[in-house]
Formats: C-alpha cells, structure tokens, sequence
C-alpha cells in the first residue's frame, strides 16, 4: 500500500492506495491516521481536531438544515454571511503538488492519487458532486455494506444512523454497530460519514473532528440552528 500526501482547505490529508483503488482518505491530525511514512518514529500530524464551540453553542448540539435561497439560517453567523466555520478551517497550500511518501511509487499509484487530488480540488470549489476513481475498501462484511450504504447517502443531503441501517438492509436497532462502522470509515469525504447525523438531528460526532463536518455540510449547502 502507497502513500502520499495533498494539502486542501480543510487541513493536509493523507491518502493510501495503489493502482487498484484508493484505500485510505484521513485528515492528518485525526487520531486513527496512519503514520505518513513506514518506519518507526514517523507519525500522523500531533495536533487533534477539537469539537469546539459556534457561537457559545457545543458544535456536536447545532442542527443542519439546507440554506434557504436567501442566505444563512437566522442565529450564528448572519453578519458574514461566510458560515458558521468555513471561513477559519482553511489550512495549508490547497494548491500545492501531491508529495508521494515512497521513493519507488509505481506510476499506476502516481495516476490513482493524482486523480484523486484534482476531484477533491473540484469537489472543495463546489464544482463535483460525486467521484469517479476506484475504491478499495477493506473491513468486515458488516463494515463493508455500511460503507457501501454511505457511499450512496447523496451530496447535500443527511440521514441518521437508523436510516442509514435501513439502507444497509439492516434494522433501525442495528444503529449502535452502524455508528461504530461509521467511525472506522478508512476513506473521509469520499465516503461520506459526514453526512450521518444523530436521530434528534444533531451533528453527534466526526473523526475528523466536528468542525470539519460543520464546514463539509456547509460546503455541501447546509445552514445550522439550535
């Protein structure tokens, strides 16, 4: 398995794979990255995404709802007009050339990653709403269908964890190990966990730490209220 790693508005992301599909997607300070090179003392990113607060208001409390046409829903950040978090998530060079990680990468992993660079790049402009390049997800079977089930979860869009058992064909008491899959989810973005939300509606959690859902789903058009 190769590696390698692109900077984007939401902070530098490692991304794992090989010609066959795209493995791995992870933030580079979340806690279940892995290390960035082989070899011991090479570690993920020290610092850890925060819950952090909008407003006074606990991020993991906030409920999302699609923007009216007319702007931001009424109470965090009318003023702006810019969102409860997108304007301080941004991070790094977004721009910057993909860094591979192995010194003898073979080309097909070369074309897979940087396939995945440029559809990130369209995705973060607001400019592609699915992707395109291979997968190669590995977990269990349970895992696997959960994660099959994300991956039709649409842009713009959000559903509980019940929901999301019932998509898997599963049962809505299946929500506790669907939340567990949800968290070990090897692939962020592509895959997306972000748009699982509680049963109550609230943002509940995200290893990528709960402002970067808050600015994924505003990117994807969603507002927040209490």
């Amino acid at each position: 398995m190769y590696r390698a790693r692109i900077d984007s508005p939401f902070g530098p992301i490692l991304l794992c794979g090989d010609g066959a599909g795209l493995a791995g997607l992870y933030f580079t300070d979340q806690k279940d990255c892995p290390p960035l090179a082989d070899g011991p003392g090479v570690r993920s990113d020290s610092s850890r995404p925060g819950s952090g607060t909008a407003g006074g208001v606990p991020l993991r409390t906030l409920r999302p709802a699609r923007r009216p046409a007319e702007g931001q829903l009424p109470g965090l950040d009318e003023e702006s007009g810019e969102g409860v978090l997108r304007g301080r998530i941004s991070s790094g060079n977004e721009d910057a050339a993909l860094e591979l990680l192995a010194a003898e990468t073979p080309a097909s992993a070369v074309e897979l990653f940087s396939r995945v660079r440029e559809e990130l790049a369209e995705y973060f402009a607001g400019e592609r709403k699915r992707f395109g390049f291979p997968l190669q997800l590995k977990g269990t079977t349970f895992q696997i269908k959960v994660w099959n089930a994300l991956c039709e979860v649409p842009y713009g869009e959000v559903v509980s964890y019940g929901d999301l058992a019932l998509q898997a064909g599963l049962t809505t008491g299946h929500g506790r190990p669907v939340g567990t899959a949800v968290g070990r989810n090897p692939v962020a973005i592509v895959v997306p966990c972000h748009r699982i939300i509680g049963s109550n509606r609230t943002l509940t959690g995200y290893t990528g730490g709960l402002e970067r859902k808050v600015a994924l789903l505003e990117l994807e058009g969603f507002a927040f209220g209490r």
